[in-house]
């Protein structure tokens, strides 16, 4: 009986169950986006508030479009639009978006609805 409860009082106390919540809400939140690198962004906005210097990090997206899509068009689009280097992909099967970004700033990026997948890169480093 001792040992059932001891279990019942280490799964109440565990954090797991609400990481996975957390987790599911940002898949299905952003489905097209890659879940770990908005998490990542997140942690690195949230912990860059402790150094001086920019206060977001170094983001760089891998954004695949709809096939069909005109892609400089995009780029184009993206380089009027943000303040961040925008380039074709060497291979011209998507465009980058690389820059200084809060998750705000992914979340603007990411909400063009051609967009199929997105992954990327998240450093504190400025490059």
């Amino acid at each position: 009986m001792t040992a059932l409860v001891q279990e019942s009082r280490k799964q109440q106390n565990s954090v797991e169950p609400y990481f996975h919540q957390f987790f599911q809400q940002v898949v299905q939140s952003m489905p097209h986006v890659d879940p770990q690198l908005l998490i990542k962004v997140m942690m690195l906005e949230m912990n860059l508030k402790d150094y001086m210097g920019a206060k977001i990090p170094h983001v760089n997206l891998y954004v695949q479009y709809k096939e069909g899509t005109d892609l400089h068009q995009k780029q184009e689009e993206g380089r009027d639009k943000y303040p961040i280097e925008v380039t074709a992909s060497r291979w011209e099967d998507g465009v980058i978006f690389s820059g200084l970004m809060s998750i705000k700033n992914v979340e603007t990026v990411c909400s063009d609805p051609d967009i199929v997948r997105v992954t990327g890169k998240a450093s504190p480093r400025h490059n």
